[in-house]
């Protein structure tokens, strides 16, 4: 079913819906779907449900099917209709006492596999690849392909796997030095970057409950050395190549460096520069200046979080709700005269889908500057 697509019949409206093996399950008693950027596993669900004497003939019409779940089926998530997430239970947790019998399922995105599984290669090293060759080569036989574009297209001489490291943890420090943000399709396909779209958040229209953090200790990017001398306040990226038969003696020994200033200063507190060291072999200048960005990006996340709560899952709270789900990547307008970022467009890093009996039918949206996600920051 592809993103954005529809299922229109009942009982899917205003419903979470899990798929398995063809029988559909609905009636539960609280609901939690989390789609992110940068967080692994990125697409993730905890849904709860209980039997309650006299015991109760909900749950697929059928009595007590829900609660037949087992880890390792696999399974369709569905938010109001459509397709939120195409994986598998991974957890399940029961409890029961006199009076009822409570059950917890929780799942993740076939994507979510990367970071428990070590990587199938019989060489434990690929040569002259770059990010989204390396990326293709890796998810391949996890069943699942590869969408979106890498932050760059360099290639990497030589990619050596690390014994016992994740599929995740390798494509992890090879995106840092890529400039390449991951993350998961509503599909369960991995994602680089992002993949457009947006909508608003506006105080006394769709706005619940808005908070926001700034926080001036990551503001790398404006400010010289108070004391005077010495160099400016950026993120600087360093380390050295391995030496070979083509390269040997000084060069690949000579330390390779990149500077990136801080992508955002709005609020800087003047000098506080920021140094790391490579995570793989520096084979060029250009690699380190991709990790210098994405060390940047990443401050720049740590500079701005708006956390906004909205009634319903789509992006238009009006009755019945439309729009389709809200998607991480998308870039939202923040209308709120309460918070300094009044008018601000935000880039929504994570989203949480919710429903209970006392909070009704909400989404979090967790909202960064968009540098932080290899986007343009608004100049505010």
């Amino acid at each position: 079913m592809a993103n954005g697509d529809q299922r229109t019949r009942f009982p899917y409206l205003n419903r979470a819906v899990v798929v398995i093996d063809g029988s559909e399950y609905f009636e539960w008693e609280t609901v939690a779907v989390r789609l992110a950027k940068r967080e692994v596993p990125a697409n993730t669900f905890r849904f709860t449900c209980s039997e309650q004497e006299p015991i109760g003939t909900s749950w697929s019409g059928r009595t007590g099917d829900a609660m037949r779940i087992i880890p390792g089926q696999k399974c369709q998530v569905y938010l109001d209709g459509y397709l939120a997430i195409d994986g598998e239970v991974v957890t399940r947790r029961a409890h029961y006492d006199a009076q009822q019998h409570v059950v917890e399922i929780q799942g993740q995105g076939r994507a979510g596999r990367l970071a428990e599984a070590s990587v199938p290669h019989k060489t434990g090293e690929f040569n002259n690849i770059n990010f989204q060759q390396l990326a293709q080569k890796i998810v391949q036989p996890f069943g699942i392909g590869v969408t979106g574009k890498a932050g760059s297209d360099q290639q990497f001489k030589r990619v050596s796997l690390q014994p016992g490291e994740s599929a995740w943890e390798l494509l992890e420090r090879y995106a840092r030095a890529s400039n390449t943000v991951l993350g998961e399709t509503n599909t369960g396909q991995l994602e680089l970057g992002t993949a457009g779209g947006g909508g608003s958040a506006i105080e006394g229209v769709n706005i619940l409950i808005g908070q926001e953090t700034i926080h001036s200790l990551k503001a790398v990017g404006s400010g010289e050395p108070e004391a005077g001398g010495g160099e400016g306040s950026d993120f600087k990226s360093m380390g050295q190549a391995p030496g070979s038969d083509d390269a040997w003696g000084a060069d690949p020994t000579h330390q390779r460096q990149s500077e990136q200033g801080g992508i955002t200063s709005d609020f800087s507190s003047g000098f506080l520069p920021k140094i790391n060291l490579s995570e793989i072999p520096a084979w060029s200048n250009d690699q380190m200046l991709n990790r210098a960005k994405m060390e940047s990006g990443f401050a720049d996340s740590l500079q701005i979080w708006v956390t906004v709560t909205l009634l319903s899952w789509q992006h238009s709270a009006q009755a019945p709700p439309s729009g389709g789900l809200w998607k991480p990547g998308e870039m939202v307008t923040v209308n709120s005269p309460m918070l300094v970022m009044y008018g601000r467009s935000l880039i929504l890093k994570a989203v949480t889908f919710t429903q209970d009996d006392s909070s009704g039918t909400r989404s979090t949206l967790e909202l960064v500057n968009p540098a932080a996600l290899g986007g343009e920051p608004e100049a505010k």
